[in-house]
């Protein structure tokens, strides 16, 4: 990888960490078509404890899984949650029962980290298009590129999970304008 390359993949990793820290703590971005429980929220928390062991990805109404089930077995139980869906309340949730420490100072850098990566793919693959050309057409790739994780995680999100339109035109802007921002500073430093 040339220097250049990695220069660009850092310093557009950082445009896009900046960017995103924006967006989550001084523009309503990072929480749009988020909610809270509110006042019943004490209730949930004593439902959660009393009934989850375990920490995980909870998905409701749920078709039965248990061992040894055969497939005409879990086809049934599956167009039986299927059809609970349909009139009953549904969703997901990330679940700790014994808490998870919001420990920012270990979630920081991995999320710095993982933007760099992102960034130094998106010079690599800004350096392998010759035919672009112009600073604009160089920014407009990168920005481009936005719509890749928008499109593989989000919308699939909004999709199966009815993840709420206002979360998934957030994240769209949110990743659209990360990588442009990134992408002012890739298009300078890759030619």
């Amino acid at each position: 990888m040339s220097r250049n390359i990695l220069l660009a993949g850092i310093l557009g990793g950082v445009a896009l960490f900046a960017w995103e820290s924006v967006a989550h703590m001084a523009l309503p971005l990072g929480e749009a078509g988020i909610r809270t429980f509110g006042d019943r929220e004490g209730l949930m928390m004593t439902a959660l404890k009393d009934n989850v062991r375990e920490s995980g990805f909870y998905f409701f109404p749920g078709p039965e899984d248990r061992p040894g089930m055969t497939n005409e077995q879990k086809a049934k139980s599956m167009d039986a949650a299927m059809q609970r869906m349909a009139s009953q309340p549904t969703g997901i949730m990330i679940v700790h029962p014994q808490g998870w420490p919001p420990n920012l100072a270990k979630r920081l850098p991995v999320q710095l980290a993982a933007d760099v990566v992102v960034m130094w793919i998106a010079a690599w693959l800004l350096a392998q298009a010759s035919m672009l050309k112009g600073y604009g057409a160089r920014v407009g790739f990168v920005t481009l590129l936005g719509l890749i994780p928008t499109l593989q995680t989000d919308m699939p999100q909004w999709n199966w999970y009815g993840f709420p339109d206002l979360y998934f035109g957030a994240q769209l802007l949110v990743h659209l304008v990360g990588f442009a921002a990134g992408g002012l500073v890739l298009a300078r430093l890759v030619q």
